[in-house]
């Protein structure tokens, strides 16, 4: 079983509602005794279907341990919903909302994120050379007011700095979005329209897509990996070795491999929008 038949198997089921019977009381009667019985065949053929399914989820968790944490991380998420105003969400002036629980959401991405810096590296606040931050937060609704599903996004950076070279982590987190591929690749090649030089990885069978190599002409990450959880979550892990537009020396080396950046996209910490 694989996780297109893990998301068919939990499709929705639709139940039928028969008409109300006669009020003559005999005839009622044995309808009543009629819509007892379906009722317990019904019973029984549904707990049939959550056995199977069971079943089947336990067999494909036997088999995929890398599935079995998706599923876990990806039970009992919501969609957002969110008060409008007539344009924004109420409490914003644009996109992106300065307090409340979808910046608190930004927030928490980024304290994620430092944590999976490695020791030897220091996640710190840095200026730019025009005076900005560099260690950033933004949750942003990327749908339109009455569209569906609502949809934002969240993103966190951070340099990282070593012997005093910088370089450049971003986690961006999406909350379920119809409107993105499927394929990891094409999906990979979504992030901020930069495309790239791409390749599936397999991590714990979880497919990822890695791109190892930045075609835009923008001067804007060299790798990044991104993946779609069962839930719909998509995660981006991005890392340059400089941090654009920080004027810092940049790093010898890269901080992680793109199997490293693979792993990090699948890591349930990640997904903040539930």
């Amino acid at each position: 079983m694989n996780e297109q038949d893990l998301r068919n198997a939990f499709e929705h089921v639709l139940v039928a509602s028969s008409p109300p019977p006669p009020m003559d009381p005999g005839q009622a009667l044995g309808v009543a005794h009629r819509a007892r019985s379906k009722r317990r065949a019904s019973l029984v053929g549904a707990a049939v279907a959550v056995l199977v399914v069971g079943l089947g989820v336990g067999t494909a968790l036997a088999v995929n341990p890398g599935l079995r944490r998706d599923v876990v991380a990806g039970a009992g998420k919501i969609l957002p919903t969110s008060v409008w105003g007539p344009k924004w969400p109420a409490g914003q002036t644009d996109r992106t909302a300065t307090s409340g629980p979808q910046a608190d959401r930004a927030q928490k991405l980024l304290e994620e994120l430092k944590g999976v810096v490695p020791p030897g590296y220091e996640a710190v606040q840095l200026k730019s050379a025009g005076g900005r931050d560099m260690q950033t937060t933004q949750g942003q609704v990327a749908s339109d007011r009455g569209e569906t599903p609502e949809v934002w996004e969240y993103t966190a950076q951070t340099p990282m700095r070593k012997d005093g070279k910088v370089g450049w982590l971003l986690a961006e987190v999406s909350t379920p979005n119809p409107a993105l591929p499927d394929e990891p690749c094409e999906l990979a090649k979504t992030f901020w329209g930069m495309g790239g030089e791409c390749q599936v990885l397999d991590v714990g069978g979880l497919r990822v897509g890695v791109v190892r190599h930045n075609t835009s002409d923008r001067d804007q990450f060299d790798k990044w990996a991104t993946y779609r959880a069962l839930d719909g979550t998509v995660v981006t892990i991005a890392q340059d070795d400089k941090y654009n537009g920080g004027e810092y020396p940049e790093l010898d080396v890269p901080v992680f491999t793109e199997q490293q950046l693979a792993g990090l996209a699948t890591d349930p910490r990640f997904r903040v929008g539930g």
